[in-house]
């Protein structure tokens, strides 16, 4: 009862903000009304911040997790990397590049997607693919929502690259959100949750997500496509958080996460 109050709350403040302030006035990160450039609705210090959360040029070329130079990456090494080819993304998830995402997966903030979207077409230096499709919501979820983020951010990317939108999976069970899910339970959390319901022989997949945490979802989705004949499966996503050690470490270092040379 109190969550959904609250909810209720949050949906009011964002209504009264929203008829106070329009949104293109507004930083989509800070919420700042007086300064906000209205080609892409940031203002200069969130625009700079974000620039800053871009993956650097030490992460792992495969997977984009942190790795020391001449050591082998442990998350490739890892079962969760071995149906996806090659992960990219523009940003590493902290404040910014998170507010942008909660924006647009929660707030139906439509404005955020072409900012992420660009970014991730950008950051696709490898354009060798048949199609993209977005990790796919459930049915209830896409009712409640209203629309898939990451089908967005796909139509975003094909705009710029010219590779054509395939919806290619079904999400088939409803389950807990993978985010109120502890880390240990998520791939079982997924497991059988896709079905491909077109033909994907021989594609060579770019599988769109907003967020890659644990793996578990994407790593789910690419084996589903790989079993119905995909010929590869790269993941593309917005933000990729790179996490080790307890989850104690990985909360502390949630805003500022450690890319170690």
């Amino acid at each position: 009862m109190a969550l959904r109050l609250r909810e209720r709350a949050e949906r009011l403040i964002n209504a009264l903000t929203e008829w106070l302030f329009p949104r293109a006035a507004c930083c989509l990160c800070c919420g700042d009304p007086r300064r906000a450039d209205t080609s892409d609705c940031l203002c200069e210090a969130c625009r700079k911040k974000l620039k800053s959360m871009r993956v650097p040029p030490e992460a792992c070329e495969r997977c984009l997790s942190p790795v020391r130079r001449g050591k082998p990456c442990a998350f490739c090494r890892s079962p969760m990397m071995k149906p996806i080819h090659k992960v990219y993304a523009p940003y590493r998830y902290g404040k910014e590049a998170r507010t942008l995402i909660h924006q647009l997966k929660f707030k139906q903030c439509g404005e955020a997607a072409p900012l992420l979207g660009s970014a991730m077409a950008d950051a696709l230096p490898d354009r060798d693919f048949d199609c993209i499709t977005p990790v796919p919501l459930h049915r209830f979820r896409l009712a409640e929502r209203g629309y898939n983020q990451s089908l967005l951010l796909c139509e975003e990317i094909s705009d710029r690259t010219g590779i054509p939108t395939l919806e290619l999976l079904r999400r088939d069970r409803y389950h807990r959100p993978q985010s109120r899910t502890p880390f240990a339970m998520r791939q079982r959390n997924v497991a059988n949750a896709f079905s491909c319901v077109k033909d994907a022989e021989g594609l060579r997949v770019l599988l769109v997500d907003d967020v890659r945490t644990s793996g578990s979802t994407a790593c789910a989705c690419a084996k589903t496509l790989m079993d119905a004949g995909a010929d590869s499966v790269s993941l593309c996503v917005a933000a990729a958080v790179y996490r080790s050690g307890s989850q104690k470490k990985n909360r502390k270092r949630q805003n500022g996460i450690s890319w170690r040379r």
